[in-house]
């Protein structure tokens, strides 16, 4: 039996060839005449894809446009500031729903932080070399980040660059 799984355009991005199994955090959503399930690979955009469906007027589809654009922890920053003008560039989110969004979810996601934003989206010195080990290795960029992350590996962490390229290949090849 096989399953049709939704997923965000970045996920799509970040999964290589060479990964032979992913781990996904899903959300089946079942409507009168379908059943869609939906899959993330880090587990705060599922939570952040839930809370977003919660809202009047934002769908499954809509959710999983938001999450494909921008990192599950910039959209939170935009809520808890109440930038509706960030959530209203997105295609489908006009000014008044980007707003429902602020007011409704702002003090909502405290539990959501941006635990992945500042040391992923940042350039810090091992991590970007281990980045470069991996994509002169023939990953892409995408798939080198997506591997670090589901590692949970983080550069304070007391390793050489190879030790973590090691690694990294090893569960890259595991799934």
């Amino acid at each position: 039996m096989g399953f049709e799984v939704a997923i965000p355009e970045k996920d799509r991005e970040a999964l290589a060839p060479t990964d032979a199994e992913v781990v996904f955090h899903t959300h089946l959503v079942v409507r009168e005449d379908r059943l869609s399930l939906f899959g993330f690979l880090q587990r705060d955009d599922r939570e952040l894809f839930l809370r977003l469906i919660d809202v009047s007027g934002v769908g499954p589809k809509l959710a999983l446009a938001v999450l494909s654009l921008h990192p599950a922890a910039r959209v939170v920053t935009a809520i808890k500031k109440g930038d509706s003008v960030f959530l209203s560039k997105i295609p489908g989110i006009g000014k008044k729903t980007a707003e429902r969004i602020s007011i409704e979810l702002g003090d909502k996601l405290d539990d959501l932080t941006s635990t992945h934003e500042p040391e992923a989206t940042r350039p810090s010195g091992i991590r970007e070399e281990v980045v470069l080990a991996l994509t002169s290795l023939g990953m892409t960029r995408a798939a080198a980040e997506a591997v670090l992350d589901r590692m949970e590996w983080r550069p304070e962490a007391e390793a050489t660059v190879a030790d973590v390229v090691r690694e990294a290949l090893r569960y890259a090849s595991r799934g």
